[in-house]
């Protein structure tokens, strides 16, 4: 088991230090340095339940939560706060992740709802930030929910690649015989949600749907 966390560890170590290296040359900054990690290191994460089973995902989870919880307060890994805006998206990132290692019913389960929050939401931010300047919008006035027709038009494309993705790693008996809900239902919904949602709590919101 050890080699095998050990394993599931390294690469998002790795991750987090490339991040904060770029981030002190200033090849990376602001946003994107928070969305490189933020993608990459969700991704990877995402197919643990293949090699690690469930109990060992919460622990690295929650090791993870009280890493990120201790980062905010010391500035530990400077890329993960390059942002100008309020959020929690960092510690409600490894909150989603706990949570759906607890509540996890199937690895193919797991991955797409692990993907909705690293490569849809990541996605969707990274579009939005490079196509959706002109194309802003705001939902009920509130400036913490001002969205993109690009990065939300991104968010529902990466949300069909990441149920996809689901469907191809072990999910096809379960989505095939649910095809509104893999086709419409689940990445509209997760859509909608990831748009309303405020201050970063779209990362536990988003993924929990899933599960």
């Amino acid at each position: 088991m050890i080699p095998k966390l050990l394993f599931a560890t390294l690469p998002v170590g790795i991750i987090l230090l490339s991040s904060e290296v770029l981030w002190r040359k200033q090849i990376i900054k602001g946003e994107r340095a928070r969305k490189f990690i933020h993608i990459l290191a969700g991704i990877w994460m995402a197919f643990w339940p293949f090699y690690i089973p469930f109990d060992g995902i919460f622990v690295l989870g929650s090791a993870a939560l009280a890493l990120l919880i201790y980062s905010r307060f010391t500035n530990l890994f400077h890329a993960i706060y390059a942002v100008k805006r309020k959020t929690y998206g960092d510690i409600l990132y490894g909150v989603g992740v706990v949570l759906c290692a607890y509540f996890g019913r199937a690895d193919w389960i797991f991955t797409t709802s692990i993907l909705l929050l690293a490569l849809a939401d990541g996605g969707a931010a990274v579009a939005g930030r490079l196509w959706g300047v002109k194309n802003q919008y705001v939902l009920f006035g509130d400036k913490n929910l001002r969205k993109s027709v690009v990065g939300t038009t991104a968010f529902l494309l990466f949300a069909w690649i990441s149920v996809g993705i689901g469907w191809l790693v072990g999910g096809s008996t379960v989505l095939s015989d649910n095809l509104i809900v893999a086709i419409l239902l689940l990445p509209v919904s997760a859509t909608i949600l990831e748009n309303i949602t405020p201050y970063g709590f779209d990362n536990v919101a988003t993924p929990l749907l899933a599960t």
